[in-house]
C-alpha cells in the first residue's frame, strides 16, 4: 500500500486481507471461522465503507490516524497471540462528532456482549468515563484477542473531561470497581514527579470473575530507567535490571525523550492491592532511524533471551506494506511484561499517507480544537496491548 490507500478498498476488506496474511504467517493455516467472527464484529458494519483519502475522524490509534492496528504477543511456552485494536467509526457522514463516535463505540460494545463479553463492570464506570462533553481525543476503544480463548478489553479516555482530571477519574473508577485498596499502591508505583505525568488510558477486561483486570497506563516525560526500575519493583518478585536491559536494547544509547514518553501500565485484580502485571512499552519508532534498525534491535534482544525469532519475522513480513529501511513507523511500540519475557509488537496499518495527514490537519481546524480542548499534546498518543 506504500502508506496510502486504494480508494476502492473498504476498511473491512483491507483489514480482513491483512488478518489472513498474518494468521498464515503465525500459525501456518487459514484463519478459522471463529476468529473471523470476532474480527468481523469489531469492523462491521462501519467497515463496509470505502477508505477515504483523508480520515473523517483522525484516530489516535495510528500516527497517520488509521483507526485500527494488529499486534502480536509472544511468550515462552505460550502459543502466539494475535490481537486487534480498533476505534469504531461513525456512519453519520464526513464530519462525525465525539458523541457520534461514542455511539459507534457503544454499538460495538453491544455486539461484543452478544458474543459473550461481560459488561457488568463496564456499566459501573460508564458514566465516569463517558460524560456528555463536546470534544476529546477519543471516547472509547476496544481490543480483542483474535486467536485462542476470547479476551476483550474496553479502553476509556481518562482525559475526556480534561487532562487535569485524569487522576481523579481513575481513582473514582478504581474505588467504584472495588479496587480502592490498590490506589495507594498505584500512586506509590508511579512516584508522580511533575504535572506532566499523565494517565492516558484506563482499560477493563470485559469478563466476569476475580481474574478480570483493570489496567492503568501512565506516560511520564523524560523518565529515567532508574525510575522505571522502581516502578517495576512494586510487583512482587521483580528481578532488578530486567527493565534496564530491555530499554537499552530497544532505544540504543538514547535516553527517554520528554517529547515521546515511554509508557508503563499496571494491572490490578480484585482483592489484591499490588499490581498483578507491570509492563514497559517503548515507542520504538521514535528511537530508531527506520524499521529495519528497529527490527534488528528486536531480533538481537529476543536472541539474547533465548527466544525463537521465526514467528516475529514472519508476522512482520506479512504486514509490511513497504521496505523496512524506507522509514520508521511501521513497528510502533514494543512492550515487555516484566517477569514473564512476554513481548508484544504493534504494527501500524498506514492507511493514510503523511501528506494526507498534514493536509487533513491544515484543512480541518475543528480537529485542532478537539485536541486542544482535551489537553492533548498533538503528538502521536501511544499504543495499548
Amino acid at each position: 500500500m506504500n502508506g496510502s490507500n486504494d480508494s476502492s478498498t473498504t476498511y473491512h476488506a483491507l483489514a480482513s486481507e491483512r488478518l489472513e496474511r498474518l494468521w498464515h504467517a503465525v500459525y501456518g493455516t487459514r484463519c478459522p471461522d471463529s476468529a473471523r467472527a470476532r474480527f468481523d464484529a469489531m469492523v462491521l458494519p462501519w467497515g463496509a465503507a470505502k477508505i477515504p483519502r483523508r480520515p473523517a475522524w483522525p484516530s489516535d490509534i495510528g500516527d497517520d490516524h488509521s483507526p485500527y492496528e494488529f499486534s502480536l504477543a509472544l511468550a515462552p511456552n505460550e502459543p502466539p497471540s494475535v490481537r486487534f485494536l480498533v476505534e469504531a467509526q461513525s456512519m453519520v457522514g464526513a464530519s462525525p462528532t465525539l458523541s457520534d463516535m461514542r455511539d459507534a463505540a457503544l454499538a460495538l460494545t453491544e455486539r461484543l456482549a452478544a458474543q459473550g463479553s461481560d459488561l457488568a463492570r463496564f456499566e459501573r464506570v460508564r458514566d465516569i468515563f463517558l460524560p456528555d462533553v463536546a470534544s476529546a481525543r477519543f471516547a472509547l476503544w476496544h481490543a480483542a484477542r483474535i486467536s485462542g480463548t476470547p479476551e476483550v478489553k474496553a479502553y476509556f479516555n481518562p482525559q475526556i473531561a480534561g487532562k487535569e482530571r485524569s487522576f481523579e477519574l481513575v481513582e473514582d473508577a478504581m474505588r467504584t470497581l472495588g479496587f480502592g485498596s490498590a490506589w495507594p499502591s498505584l500512586l506509590e508505583a508511579v512516584q508522580r514527579r511533575t504535572v506532566d505525568d499523565e494517565i492516558r488510558y484506563f482499560a477493563l477486561d470485559l469478563a466476569a470473575g476475580g481474574a478480570a483486570r483493570a489496567k492503568v497506563y501512565f506516560y511520564q516525560r523524560g523518565v529515567t530507567v532508574e525510575h522505571l526500575e522502581r516502578m517495576a519493583a512494586v510487583r512482587p518478585g521483580y528481578v532488578r535490571g530486567e527493565v534496564t536491559e530491555f530499554c537499552r536494547a530497544m532505544m540504543g544509547a538514547r535516553e527517554a525523550s520528554a517529547t515521546f514518553p515511554l509508557c508503563t501500565y499496571l494491572s490490578f485484580v480484585e482483592g489484591n492491592p499490588t499490581p498483578k502485571e507491570v509492563a514497559i512499552q517503548i515507542p520504538i519508532r521514535f528511537y530508531a532511524p527506520n524499521d529495519a534498525v528497529a527490527r534488528e534491535r528486536i531480533l538481537a534482544y529476543m536472541r539474547s533471551r533465548g527466544h525463537s525469532t521465526a514467528v516475529f519475522e514472519a508476522a512482520l513480513r506479512s504486514l509490511a506494506p513497504r521496505e523496512l529501511d524506507a522509514a520508521a513507523g511501521l513497528i510502533t511500540y514494543v512492550s515487555l511484561r516484566t517477569g514473564t519475557d512476554r513481548l508484544t509488537f504493534y504494527i501500524a496499518t498506514e492507511l493514510f499517507s503523511a501528506a494526507a495527514r498534514a493536509s487533513e490537519e491544515a484543512e480541518v481546524p475543528a480537529r485542532a480544537v478537539r485536541r486542544q480542548s482535551s489537553q492533548s499534546t498533538g503528538l502521536p498518543q501511544g499504543k495499548i496491548p
